[in-house]
């Protein structure tokens, strides 16, 4: 028998202490990854074109920006066409960023994301603005109405960002390539300014709010984990706490009611339901440490993206103040191979116009720092899958994808990576992150174009995965 949907209050209710910290330690997914890297990387061009568009600002007419910021933001790019060329530069990689967006993940990400949720204003949102309004200027003590996953104001500045982007664009655009005549030229100046001016009003209060404000800080963490608490999300969201509830209380019903027609025991991702499979059961058998070393060490099976990004920079910094260099791998990779051919073949590689680079008089290839950073990578590895258990054997790949598929597509993928590092100089370790940490203009085209080819490839090579 299937049991009914638990009926939810429809507006937040007084909440014990009990429960207000079980909700604050369970977390729900708010946002999705595609959206979080679009936020931060608009975050991050309009970071570069406000400080580089308002020192262009140099009439005493109309400038916004004191004269000494003029000159050091002028300072930075040797002279003032360098930073217009890097305004511009950034704007059309903008443009472009947000047509491949558009094109791909419209019915995937925006339409349901924009439409849906964004700037999908009903009556309760009225309500919060005036409300909002009059608890401000104390003039109401009304409680605000429930709000869905965006509250009424950041719905207002979504509408605005969105009506403005495409002005900002178009006017962009003309004046970068002075476009049609002199007086469109002249129009697009003064719209442009305006459409900037009208998101930047907005953006303040975004920034505040996100950022500053107490009360909406788990807002800001949630663009970079892309999970609230669900504590947070019944105060501030209760209509889409709501529906979340709603339908993980639905799943957890149809879920039941399958298990029952079909007279089998729920697997282990229903707490409380039955018992873990065994060694027998699974095709994959994990290995790691015995469980008195794990409780010691409590290594987590995967570390948090931002953690590891973070250790990863002070391993580049680390790297630099020890040895003078940064990190790299297919430059080890290569030491490998010419020490492989100068042994089978010496006379041929210590004439050959590529191999010959890497061989010293009285020196084995072998003896370079990358080469040891590589067995240090591969033994770190090894000892952090031991640490949290998955040390296996397995071949991932998607469920409609064979294993002589993946293993064509990995060996494929490998020589184009391969040949594609040495082509640049550099991969995503020597030339990226090395190369960018000391503003190398070539690791900032590279990986522009790393993420450019990824996204591309994608959408070519995504049936292989799901």
């Amino acid at each position: 028998m299937t049991m009914g949907v638990q009926p939810f209050p429809v507006a937040p209710t007084p909440l014990s202490v009990e429960q207000a910290e079980a909700m604050s330690q369970r977390r729900l997914k708010k946002h999705h990854v595609a959206i979080i890297l679009l936020h931060w990387f608009n975050a991050i061009v309009w970071l570069c074109e406000l400080a580089t568009g308002a020192a262009l600002i140099a009439s005493p007419y109309f400038r916004v920006m004191p004269y000494w910021y003029i000159s050091m933001i002028t300072s930075v790019f040797g002279t003032r066409a360098n930073m217009l060329r890097f305004h511009i530069a950034v704007g059309i990689t903008w443009v472009i960023v947000f047509l491949v967006y558009g094109t791909f993940g419209f019915h995937t990400y925006l339409a349901k994301q924009i439409f849906e949720k964004e700037i999908a204003l009903d009556r309760d949102d009225f309500n919060w603005l005036i409300i909002r309004a009059l608890r401000i200027l104390k003039k109401s003590d009304k409680p605000l109405p429930p709000q869905s996953s965006y509250n009424a104001g950041q719905k207002l500045f979504a509408l605005l960002v969105y009506a403005m982007v495409p002005v900002i664009m178009i006017t962009g655009l003309i004046m970068a390539f002075h476009l049609f005549s002199t007086p469109a030229v002249g129009w697009a100046v003064v719209l442009h300014f305006a459409a900037v001016g009208l998101v930047v009003s907005g953006l303040i209060i975004h920034v505040y709010m996100g950022a500053v404000f107490p009360e909406e800080k788990a807002a800001f963490f949630s663009m970079l984990t892309g999970m609230v608490s669900e504590l947070y999300a019944y105060r501030h969201h209760f209509k889409w706490w709501r529906e979340v509830k709603m339908q993980e209380e639905a799943w957890k019903n149809k879920f039941r009611s399958g298990l029952e027609s079909r007279q089998v025991a729920p697997p282990m991702s229903s707490p409380n339901l039955a018992a873990p499979p065994t060694a027998t059961e699974t095709s994959e058998v994990k290995h790691g440490p015995p469980g008195w070393f794990q409780r010691i060490f409590r290594a987590p099976e995967y570390w948090p993206p931002y953690a590891v990004g973070v250790g990863l920079g002070l391993t580049l910094l680390a790297t630099f103040v020890l040895m003078g260099q940064g990190l790299g791998a297919s430059g080890g990779f290569t030491s490998y191979l010419v020490a492989f051919i100068a042994w089978v073949a010496p006379n041929y590689a210590s004439h050959h116009p590529y191999w010959s680079n890497y061989i010293q008089p009285g020196q084995s290839p072998l003896i370079t720092f990358l080469v040891f950073e590589l067995i240090g990578v591969v033994i770190g590895g090894f000892v952090s899958g031991w640490l949290a258990g998955r040390v296996r054997i397995a071949v991932d790949k998607g469920p409609r994808t064979s294993r002589c598929t993946r293993y064509a597509l990995a060996l494929g993928g490998g020589i184009l990576t391969g040949y594609g590092a040495r082509l640049a100089r550099g991969c995503t370790s020597g030339l990226a992150l090395s190369g960018g940490a000391v503003l190398s203009v070539g690791a900032w085209v590279f990986m522009l174009a790393v993420f450019a080819a990824g996204f591309g490839g994608a959408w070519f090579m995504r049936r292989y995965w799901l």
